[in-house]
């Protein structure tokens, strides 16, 4: 009870505490022309964490990175433009460190790249996510719990409440909520774009505990790109022609969003 009396105390005094203005977008971006200056973009997984895995062998963390260096290569041909990776090969990256290679870089923008997985065969589909410690549905839950999974390499799941620290959890959620509404846009955005290049079902926006996307202090997103446990699209997805299209949809994405953002902005 004291602790619970306590976290809500040091809360209270973070809301209450005078704080300077967040930076908006296009504060300084009138010399340059553009409304984002460094985008981070996350391949899932990586060296022991290999992901999920295709019926033919195909493995999560090597789609994940190619569809990253595609969409890395479009980008970076925009001038201006900062374009980070939190890998380039076949490494392990710790979750929360590659939100803090966000954060310690001033990205704009944050986005994971995964495939998707299901004990379904049958289950097909894109998704694309933002954070929330309160799962959409139960799929959701079942899915962050997965992505997550990578206690055994030194990460801490979310779920383990008891093993994360509670006013620091709080501190997030206040200051992600700042960013709530630009990662629901993006989110809708590129979810929108997806569908349209994959041609396959929408499985839609969803909100899930991603210990990946827990202290983004920019708006951040998830993007499923499809089931690599299904037969079909494991095939599709594995193919260079479908990277490529799948990174132009995020190259898209990001270039619709960043406009919406400049018109609200006056840029």
């Amino acid at each position: 009870m004291l602790k619970n009396l306590l976290l809500f105390f040091f809360a209270l005094l973070f809301v209450l505490a005078p704080r300077s203005a967040p930076p908006l977008f296009g504060e300084e971006l009138h010399e340059s022309g553009t409304a984002l200056k460094t985008i981070v973009i996350d391949p899932g997984h990586g060296g022991t964490d290999i992901g999920a895995v295709g019926p033919t062998g195909a493995l999560e963390k090597d789609v994940n990175l190619a569809i990253a260096k595609k969409l890395a290569a479009l980008l970076s041909k925009k001038p201006g433009l900062n374009v980070i990776l939190t890998r380039e090969d076949d490494r392990f990256i710790a979750l929360t460190d590659r939100t803090a290679i966000a954060n310690d870089r001033g990205a704009d923008i944050f986005i994971s790249i995964h495939t998707n997985a299901s004990l379904s065969k049958t289950a097909s589909g894109t998704e694309t996510y933002f954070m929330s410690f309160e799962a959409s549905d139960d799929e959701a839950r079942r899915l962050a719990a997965f992505e997550n999974g990578v206690a055994e390499l030194g990460e801490t799941p979310v779920e383990n409440q008891g093993a994360v620290d509670n006013l620091q959890l709080i501190f997030w959620d206040m200051q992600q909520t700042e960013f709530l509404n630009e990662s629901s846009l993006l989110a809708e955005i590129t979810q929108d774009n997806l569908r349209k290049v994959m041609k396959s079902d929408a499985r839609g926006i969803k909100q899930a505990p991603f210990v990946v996307l827990i202290g983004a202090l920019m708006p951040a997103i998830l993007v499923e790109v499809g089931f690599i446990t299904n037969t079909a699209e494991e095939k599709l997805i594995t193919q260079a022609a479908t990277q490529e299209k799948i990174a132009a949809s995020l190259f898209k994405s990001i270039s619709n969003f960043e406009k919406m953002i400049a018109a609200t902005w006056g840029i």
